[in-house]
């Protein structure tokens, strides 16, 4: 039960750095616009403006944070020593990610088409970047989620003879 919180912990602390993140990183893409515009976005603009923040989030952040999340959780139960390494977590999380972004980005981006490769590699970058991030900083920030805290400890010098 305790791991089961911890997890709920983590998905939400990396929930909210992943769409505060997102938010900060496409204000600083859409800032320097609209400053030398020298005017405001109108309400059309900041309408369409939200529904693609919206969309990015609701069908590809979000969903590839909580499958990557899910991914390693699973992962961590049948090879415990991968969640006691910082190393192995830094290369793992982006790794499961990679893997699921096809997935996200097919069947559930839907707003999403991209005209080329260029637009597939700047996506899988933000997407994949973007939630390994978001689940390496609570796991390397808080004692609480440290590495190896979805695992049992091993425990030392007691062996088991029965």
């Amino acid at each position: 039960m305790r791991a089961l919180l911890r997890a709920l912990v983590w998905l939400g602390v990396s929930a909210g750095l992943l769409l505060v993140g997102f938010a900060v990183f496409a204000t600083v893409l859409i800032a320097p616009s609209v400053i030398a515009r020298g005017e405001m976005p109108g309400e059309i603009q900041s309408q369409a403006l939200g529904a693609v923040y919206s969309a990015l989030a609701l069908q590809a952040l979000l969903p590839e944070l909580a499958l990557t999340l899910a991914t390693w959780l699973a992962v961590a139960q049948l090879l415990p020593e991968l969640d006691r390494s910082r190393r192995a977590l830094a290369l793992a999380l982006p790794a499961f990610g990679a893997v699921w972004f096809p997935v996200v980005g097919h069947y559930l981006f839907t707003a999403w088409s991209p005209t080329g490769p260029r637009d597939y590699v700047l996506t899988f970058l933000l997407v994949v970047g973007g939630a390994s991030l978001a689940l390496l900083v609570p796991r390397f920030a808080s004692p609480a989620l440290a590495p190896g805290s979805f695992t049992p400890t091993p425990k030392r010098g007691i062996v088991d003879v029965r």
